[in-house]
């Protein structure tokens, strides 16, 4: 086996560890990129663990990446979000790492983060993740202990049921597109919150919105501003139902949301168009099966159901 075959053996090994890590794709690509280049320079002859050592490349260079892009991030206009990226139903496991559990993850500093995924993620040992954050190995289980916590008190407890997560977001998709606010406020949790990152790079609420009365208005605002000429797919995530919209076959939002006693919670609007780019090439991503239109028996049965109430 070549260098080249060797690499891309574990090309989706070392990507998962580089997008967990900085939660960007575009970011991730490039450290793949940069690993394989770091691979072939490499003198190979007493490497004993390649899969470890090419794993330590682009750990290290995630981790480095992330720092850096903490300070940036203190200066984000609006509320900061990981990338999305695409994935198909028959993918989905419980190892997958959802959004909502991303989202809570930029909650970390760099350091937190780089020890709990290497641990927690990929269960390296503490002396390979001490080298990569520059800690020795009793400071990162304090770390990781922290980190824990940290997560724990952020975390739900219940996931939800996929088939009714998949209900709500083809309802929560008609009602929104009919401008059905009936509809729409049996669907959303009194509570609910609704976070938009536009990056300064396109209009979005710069502030979480919280309360129904305050989320169906957005709601109603930014649907009435969608052109006709905007198409709607349902898709995964990041191992979670999503609604992704197309203008002119550009990706210009990904809406992910998560549940709590079988209604919407938290609603997650990505408009920056940086980080929608796994989401580039719709026809693509169609022909693979990660976009779909909804059916039109779905659409038929929900405006019964809304008929018959």
């Amino acid at each position: 086996m070549n260098d080249l075959e060797f690499f891309l053996k574990w090309k989706h090994y070392l990507f998962s560890i580089a997008y967990r890590i900085t939660g960007s794709y575009v970011d991730a690509e490039d450290i793949v990129q940069e690993s394989y280049l770091r691979w072939l320079s490499t003198e190979k002859t007493n490497i004993q663990n390649h899969k470890s050592y090419l794993g330590s490349i682009t750990a290290r260079l995630a981790f480095d990446l992330l720092k850096k892009a903490s300070r940036k991030k203190e200066t984000y206009i609006g509320p900061y979000l990981p990338e999305p990226i695409p994935e198909i139903k028959e993918d989905l496991d419980h190892e997958k790492v959802n959004f909502a559990f991303l989202v809570i993850l930029e909650t970390l500093n760099p350091t937190e983060r780089a020890v709990f995924i290497l641990r927690e993620l990929f269960d390296f040992d503490y002396e390979f993740i001490s080298n990569i954050v520059g800690k020795n190995s009793e400071n990162c289980r304090q770390i990781l202990s922290r980190a824990r916590i940290a997560i724990q008190s952020r975390k739900k407890k219940f996931e939800p049921d996929p088939k009714l997560h998949s209900q709500l977001l083809l309802e929560f998709s008609f009602a929104c597109y009919n401008q059905d606010t009936k509809a729409l406020t049996k669907l959303l949790k009194e509570d609910v919150i609704a976070y938009s990152d536009g990056g300064g790079k396109v209009h979005a609420a710069r502030i979480p919105v919280p309360g129904v009365r305050r989320v169906l208005s957005l709601l109603i605002r930014t649907t009435q501003k969608a052109t006709k000429s905007t198409e709607i797919y349902f898709g995964y995530a990041n191992g979670s139902p999503a609604l992704i919209g197309y203008s002119e076959d550009e990706p210009i939002i990904v809406q992910i949301f998560t549940t709590r006693e079988n209604k919407i919670d938290i609603i997650f609007n990505l408009v920056n168009p940086d980080k929608l780019k796994a989401f580039q090439n719709k026809e693509n991503l169609l022909k693979l099966g990660y976009l779909r239109k909804p059916k039109l028996w779905e659409w038929a049965l929900l405006f019964v159901r809304r008929w018959i109430s």
